[in-house]
This record gives structure tokens, sequence and C-alpha cells, in this order.
């Protein structure tokens, strides 16, 4: 596929964005049907935006960005002004058909936006999970289990907000524009939380997001990239439990639970670990 497209007139809008919507569909290797199955809306809807017989609203560009793996700015002519963080995340809250989630959000964006970040004193760069994950406990000088991740995340320039949040939101991270917030539902288990901030780290780290990326539990929006969930999710386990300190710890002591405890997460989450490792 070609660069992108070169920014129109501005009595070309829609033809641009009707020309970028079939880019991004084919580059994706969809079909006009399978892209509306991952959006959640009819063929003829998709359509119509390529043929440029209608313009999609915001909400279709949200959902048709998480489908492609796009960010919804690169749908978007270059020379449109950059619409507010806040405006885009509240329109992504609003989707989720959650008053409650859309508040809570807006409250800790608010927040984030007032407070000073912390400096960026560590920089990785492989952008496999766990590779990415070992460099940056290297670069951090963790020297055994039990990691602080939110020291670790501070000397990444990311500033960790817990905050009480609704049940569906585990966690967030926010790309402002002088630096990352994360926001972690303090209602959930300090171990769960833990594992929070290391998966919202990895999105951030791995660059999965160019504004923000939401983690709800339930009700997962159409067109999930379930591919970097799998990976941030690969980077938290690596992170809070890595392989060259679990295999030695269960060859002192296989019990998952002590382990668990040894390491600072669930059972659970440790079992699992020790399966992905081979241990089990």
């Amino acid at each position: 596929m070609s660069g992108p497209s070169p920014p129109p007139p501005k009595t070309e809008t829609a033809a641009w964005i009707s020309q970028r919507i079939r880019e991004v569909r084919e580059e994706a290797g969809l079909t006009q049907a399978e892209l509306a199955i991952r959006m959640g809306r009819t063929q003829t809807a998709v359509s119509y935006w390529e043929s440029g017989k209608r313009l999609p609203g915001l909400d279709d560009l949200i959902d048709l960005s998480v489908a492609v793996g796009k960010d919804v700015l690169y749908l978007l002519p270059p020379e449109q002004p950059r619409q507010p963080l806040s405006t885009i995340l509240r329109a992504e809250t609003a989707r989720l058909a959650s008053g409650e989630l859309d508040l809570a959000v807006g409250a800790l964006l608010d927040e984030a936006e007032s407070r000073p970040l912390p400096e960026t004193k560590l920089t990785i760069r492989s952008t496999q999970p766990a590779h990415a994950a070992n460099e940056l406990i290297e670069a951090a000088g963790v020297k055994g289990p039990r990691v602080d991740v939110h020291a670790v995340a501070e000397l990444c320039g990311v500033l960790v907000l817990a905050r009480k949040l609704p049940e569906p939101l585990s966690g967030m991270i926010l790309e402002l524009e002088r630096g990352a917030v994360i926001g972690v539902n303090s209602g959930h288990a300090p171990v769960r939380q833990r594992f929070s901030i290391g998966h919202e780290l990895g999105h951030h780290l791995l660059q999965h997001a160019d504004r923000f990326h939401i983690d709800v539990d339930d009700g997962a929006p159409p067109g999930q990239d379930y591919a970097s969930e799998r990976a941030a999710n690969e980077f938290s386990a690596e992170l809070l439990m890595p392989r060259r300190f679990v295999a030695p710890a269960f060859d002192e002591d296989p019990n998952p639970s002590s382990l668990a405890h040894t390491f600072d997460v669930s059972e659970l989450a440790m079992g699992y670990r020790l399966v992905n490792l081979g241990l089990r």
C-alpha cells in the first residue's frame, strides 16, 4: 500500500475521508461486510461512507479506528484541528453506554491534566512484550521479586492515579500532550491494581494508543484489538513475575500460593504464569 494521501482542499474533505476509510479497510485485509461486523454496523453504512454518500459520525470513526487498529486522527485530513482529548475520550465513554463511567473518566481526566508529571528517566527500545519488560527491569535496577510497579511507572515518566471508578473499568492510559497518566480502579484488590498498572504501562511503552486506551472488563467494545490486549498482559506478567526470578523461587517452593505472596500478585495470576513458563 502506498503512503498516506496528500492533504485535501477543504471542499474535498468528505471525499478524502471516504478514500481514507477504503484505504484502511483494504490495508486491514477486510471486506466491507467484515468491517461492518467488527464495528456492529451494516455493510450498507460502510458502503455509503466509502462512496461519499454519507459521512461517518464521531462514534463511527472511533469504532472504525478500533476495528482497523488506527488512531481516530489518522482518518481525518491533516489540516483538521486536533480534537481535544477530552472530547474524544468523552465520546468513547458515552459509546460504552455508561453515564457513571463517563463522569468518572471525565473527573480522572480533569485531575490528570492539572497534576505535575514525573520526569522521564527510562526509555526502552524493544517492541516485543516480554523483551520490553525485561529491558525495563534491567534499566530500573530491579533485583528481586515484588517489583514496585508504581516506582517503575514513575521512572518511565508516567503518573499513576488510583481512584474509585465504576466496576467495569479496571484501568486506562491517557497520553497527554505533556506526558502519560495511568488511571487504576482503587476499588479493586491491591494485587489486581498492580497488574492493571503493569498492563496500562505496557500499552504506553508498546505504543498501542496515540491518545488513550480504556480497559473495561465487561462489555468490551466491538472490534477490540485483542492482539494489543494480549501483548499488554504478557508485558505485565513478565514485569511483575519475571522469569529470571520466578524459576529459582519455584525451585525453592513450588506452592502457587506462597509464590503469589512473594511476588505480590494474585494466586490465579501466578498459576497462569507458572503454566506459561512450563513450570506446571
